[in-house]
């Protein structure tokens, strides 16, 4: 059995490129990644990358040692990737993608029962211009979920 983390992890993809992303339908030619090392000149646009940063565990009722349940805060990047159309600013191009992924994850922010909720954190933007302009940002979620101390797939 995998952990809790990885399980949300394939969660949250499977809300991205799975059955349920259909409802809102996902931009035309979107390609999604769990990996964050794709050179974006090689990538079909528009693109997700999705993956995963720091996790901090909490042990519940502030004990320090000995606590059974663990709390913990995942910390997902959505990097959106696009090449705007003729006279269309990059945050313009890149709000679309924005919009749907939100829409995706209020489909269930619980991921099937794996996660507490999600909480939106810093959307940091970018933009390159090599032989055409690419237009980027990074959303970042927190999805807060529990496992116990000394099994991590394991919730109880």
């Amino acid at each position: 059995m995998s952990s809790i983390r990885e399980q949300i992890a394939a969660a949250v993809v499977n809300l991205l490129t799975g059955t349920g992303a259909e409802t809102p339908p996902a931009p035309a030619g979107l390609t999604v990644h769990r990996e964050r090392t794709r050179p974006v000149e090689q990538d079909k646009l528009p693109a997700i990358l999705v993956y995963f940063e720091d996790e901090e565990p909490t042990p519940l009722a502030k004990q320090e040692f000995k606590a059974p349940i663990t709390k913990r805060h995942l910390g997902v990047v959505f990097e959106m990737r696009v090449v705007p159309d003729s006279g269309q600013a990059p945050d313009q191009a890149v709000d679309p993608l924005y919009l749907w992924i939100m829409q995706q994850i209020a489909v269930d922010e619980t991921l099937g029962g794996l996660a507490m909720g999600v909480t939106e954190g810093p959307m940091k933007w970018t933009a390159t211009e090599a032989d055409r302009v690419f237009a980027g940002a990074a959303l970042h979620l927190a999805i807060h979920y529990r496992t116990s101390r000394l099994d991590p797939s394991s919730r109880s």
